[in-house]
């Protein structure tokens, strides 16, 4: 029996029985009917399929996926205690459970495909190489580099994708958090600095990542074999949150909207709320990019000024003498500064 002779119900589910996203694709262009049968798969389906492809078409894997879908999965998981749990308990277990999470619960279209395409040459590329130039081989390779050739000289290794991607999972997971500091008179739910923290300890995993006073390092995940050497992540990542390339590329954003305020804990929230807007914000990054943006960075530097002061942040101190702090609202470079305290010294 030729499969365009089976009842309609039945083509529907062909699918879901794909190995991968370009069987689905290979589907869909064989001809019309098939086509109209692809247009009706549900978006969970093509994102399952599209994880089976992941490690050849939506690298770095898993984090482009994740950073694509990770925001359905952070609005699901405030709808209740009971998902916030699941979420953490997923963090726990690594990137790729974040990964499995989001495939459960999340899906995408062939139009949200496409878009992730197109931006991997607006966005992507010409960011990760910015990181390239401010730490890994073109910085290293600046001349004179031990002497004056760059502002400040650390042997630092990081792969430039995965960190960008690593940013921009955060801010994707943690835009509606941060959108809850913003407008507090709304009560809307949110995720608290230890939750926060869970995501970068677990899925940016460190050897230098240590339980000390204060923080709790769990034997899971990517922690969780024996004698487990874990890649430098998360010291490669605050080096670059904090260097001189990354942050006056953000602070000439920032200027274009409005000056830096006097007071350190608004000034702090414009910083990460500017910073904190996903794999779409990346665009202010780039030439004409701001202007999408300005209308809406207007409105979150007007809910920062009017901030009463009982709404802006307030630190959070760990450490046996509380020298290591972060936010209650999201700052990923201080939550990285506070996980990585034993790096420093902190046992």
């Amino acid at each position: 029996m030729k499969i365009l002779y089976l009842p309609s119900e039945l083509l529907l589910q062909v699918p879901k029985y794909l190995h991968n996203i370009e069987d689905f694709t290979s589907l869909s262009s064989s001809c019309r009917a098939l086509r109209n049968v692809c247009s009706d798969t549900s978006p969970n389906t093509i994102l399952r399929l599209a994880a089976a492809s992941s490690c050849i078409l939506f690298r770095p894997d898993p984090h482009f996926l994740v950073a694509a879908t990770v925001r359905q999965v952070s609005d699901w998981a405030l709808l209740s205690n009971e998902n916030t749990e699941i979420l953490r308990q997923a963090m726990q277990g690594g990137i790729y459970m974040l990964l499995n999470l989001c495939v459960d619960k999340a899906g995408l279209t062939m139009d949200d495909i496409r878009r992730l395409h197109a931006s991997r040459f607006s966005l992507i590329n010409p960011v990760s190489d910015m990181i390239d130039r401010c730490a890994d081989p073109q910085w290293i390779s600046t001349p004179d580099f031990w002497n004056g050739g760059v502002s400040n000289p650390a042997t630092v290794s990081l792969e430039p994708a995965r960190t960008l991607f690593q940013i921009v999972i955060y801010g994707e997971l943690f835009a509606s958090t941060m959108k809850a500091f913003l407008e507090p008179s709304l009560s809307l739910p949110h995720f608290d600095q230890e939750f926060r923290m869970d995501f970068i300890k677990y899925c940016i995993p460190d050897s230098m990542c240590q339980s000390y006073t204060g923080v709790t390092v769990l034997k899971v995940g990517p922690y969780a074999g024996i004698n487990n050497e874990l890649m430098p992540q998360q010291v490669g990542l605050d080096y670059l949150l904090t260097c001189r390339t990354w942050t006056e590329a953000w602070e000439k954003v920032r200027l274009e909207i409005g000056p830096n305020f006097d007071d350190v804990p608004r000034q702090i929230m414009w910083e990460r709320a500017v910073q904190t807007q996903g794999l779409e914000g990346l665009e202010m990054l780039r030439p004409r990019g701001l202007e999408r943006w300005r209308p809406r960075l207007e409105v979150i530097r007007k809910n920062i000024e009017n901030l009463p002061v009982e709404s802006r942040p307030k630190e959070c101190r760990y450490g046996s003498s509380g020298r290591y702090y972060c936010w209650d609202s999201p700052d990923m470079a201080a939550e990285i500064t506070v996980t990585l305290a034993p790096y420093w010294g902190e046992r």
